[in-house]
């Protein structure tokens, strides 16, 4: 397996169709990738939903509700592939090559880290941590783990990653990256924790 796409999921049942559209529609060439979908305690349809979407992929489970973060350890865990991927469920791919191009590059050139951009409607700045912008090498990242926080468990990830890559929070951007956007960032969707957080001013 080429990839590992790993993706947790909390009573997302009203907005996982377009990321699970469009990782049906994705052209892959000869590149193997796994769907992984972490269900994080839901107490909705989310995995109805999955499932009945078509989408060939493994269901795992979190037995009580924990961080985003330790949902994110569950999956990898079980991953596969040679590249990782944390994806967010509510989010979804730009255009159906979205991952052949990124296999593509990361295989070519045997990276270990490639930054993905990424276009968002109410969301214009540039943050090092959220991780769904990357694509990590599973041997490069196997040592570390998102702690049982929330928020900011991707900030600690990506100081960890950093520290190992010789990055920092300020010279990230000069990472290999994508041309131009190929992922889409639902941003303030109502009930995700960045809507809690900014809109809601509630503490998680």
């Amino acid at each position: 397996i080429d990839l590992s796409v790993i993706i947790p999921v909390y009573n997302l049942e009203n907005f996982l169709t377009p990321m699970l559209n469009c990782l049906k529609a994705q052209y892959l060439g000869n590149f193997k990738v796994e769907y992984i979908f972490v269900l994080n305690n839901c107490t909705d349809r989310s995995e109805e939903v999955i499932r009945k979407s078509g989408l060939p992929c493994k269901i795992l489970y979190c037995t009580e509700h924990q961080s985003c973060g330790s949902a994110r350890n569950v999956g990898f865990e079980e991953a596969k592939g040679k590249f990782i991927w944390f994806m967010d469920g509510d989010d979804w791919l730009i255009h159906d090559r979205v991952l052949w191009t990124v296999l593509n590059k990361v295989t070519k050139d045997n990276l270990d880290i490639y930054r993905v951009q990424y276009e968002s409607e109410k969301f214009a700045f540039l943050w090092f941590a959220m991780v769904w912008q990357y694509i990590f090498k599973k041997s490069y990242i196997e040592e570390f783990r998102f702690p049982d926080i929330q928020p900011c468990e991707d900030d600690m990830f990506m100081d960890m990653v950093f520290a190992k890559a010789g990055y920092t929070r300020d010279n990230y951007l000069a990472l290999p990256h994508t041309d131009y956007a190929l992922y889409y960032y639902n941003y303030l969707r109502e009930g995700s924790n960045m809507y809690r957080i900014k809109i809601l001013g509630e503490t998680i």
